[in-house]
């Protein structure tokens, strides 16, 4: 994927839930504010979510997986 905003058919993946780096259904939220959050999933692909805004995508980032548990360095 390339970092920046997602086109129309990405946006629509994620925002039905799926990660469309990878297609994983599993996120984990990071710093938010201003009615944006910044999440990434289980796999590390990282993503800018601001409402009505088009997502972006900004990279891989390192997640560690700790049983069910997920931490991600943002």
């Amino acid at each position: 994927m390339e970092i920046g905003k997602l086109n129309k058919q990405d946006e629509q993946t994620l925002r039905s839930g799926k990660c469309p780096g990878c297609g994983s259904k599993h996120f984990v939220e990071g710093p938010s504010g201003g009615g944006a959050v910044n999440m990434a999933c289980e796999n590390g692909h990282r993503f800018w979510y601001g409402g009505p805004f088009t997502p972006e995508y900004q990279g891989l980032i390192k997640i560690e997986h700790e049983g069910d548990l997920l931490r991600a360095y943002f």
